[in-house]
């Protein structure tokens, strides 16, 4: 078994192109269906012909998230309080081909994240309302990522600058945040935590009986996955 290497990766959707081959990933998001749990999504890769002359390229593997992975939503009032929910009732995919992460993708009901304590629980509450009844996020990559192009940052995690789309209530907005990723034979892990305008997705809490809260909130992932069978 190869030792894992530790890298930190932008989370991508993206079609990879090597000379006349071409690995296209196509997420199936079926938020109509989307109940307690995120509806279920599936990479399909397509390959091209190949020329005599092209340069082999490794073979797309899809890794499944497994149920230790975490998305959590984390926002602060303007009086300092940390408010902040969980849930792993979330479904998506990560595409590996060799040290090039092709696609990446998660999606979960707002709904179903879960705090402790009453204040928290009534701000999470408010959260969802204010969604308008559309609770169900997304966030897709959007650029094709070398594993072996991270830089190492003075804390010593290797890291690169991630680019993705996240949808929330139906907007989509591009989000720029680190990810950090292990990868092994058997298991990968993604960590990273994403900054967003709550403005930019059109989300406000004023009206729901809350407290202010600051500007920009947090989507906290914490993704752990296995290769498909």
């Amino acid at each position: 078994m190869n030792k894992p290497a530790k890298y930190a990766v932008a989370l991508v959707a993206a079609v990879v192109a090597v000379g006349a081959v071409a690995v296209v990933a196509v997420p199936i998001l079926a938020r109509g269906s989307l109940q307690s749990s995120a509806a279920s999504q599936r990479v399909v890769p397509t390959v091209m012909a190949v020329p005599e002359n092209a340069v082999a390229t490794p073979t797309a593997t899809t890794w499944r998230l497994g149920p230790d992975s975490s998305v959590g939503y984390r926002m602060s009032t303007v009086d300092g309080l940390e408010v902040s929910g969980s849930t792993t009732e979330i479904e998506g995919v990560i595409s590996r081909a060799g040290e090039t992460v092709t696609d990446a993708e998660f999606m979960l009901d707002l709904s179903s994240l879960v705090s402790e304590g009453d204040a928290r629980t009534m701000l999470l509450q408010a959260l969802v309302a204010a969604t308008g009844g559309n609770s169900t996020a997304s966030f897709v990559l959007t650029e094709p990522i070398d594993l072996t192009s991270a830089t190492t940052t003075v804390d010593g995690e290797e890291v690169v600058p991630i680019t993705g789309v996240l949808t929330v209530r139906g907007v989509s907005n591009e989000v720029h945040a680190d990810a950090t990723v292990d990868f092994g034979d058997t298991r990968g892990t993604v960590t990273a935590s994403i900054p967003i305008d709550l403005a930019s997705y059109g989300i406000s809490l004023v009206g729901f009986g809350v407290v202010q809260v600051e500007d920009i909130a947090y989507i906290d992932i914490d993704l752990e996955a296995q290769p498909g069978r």
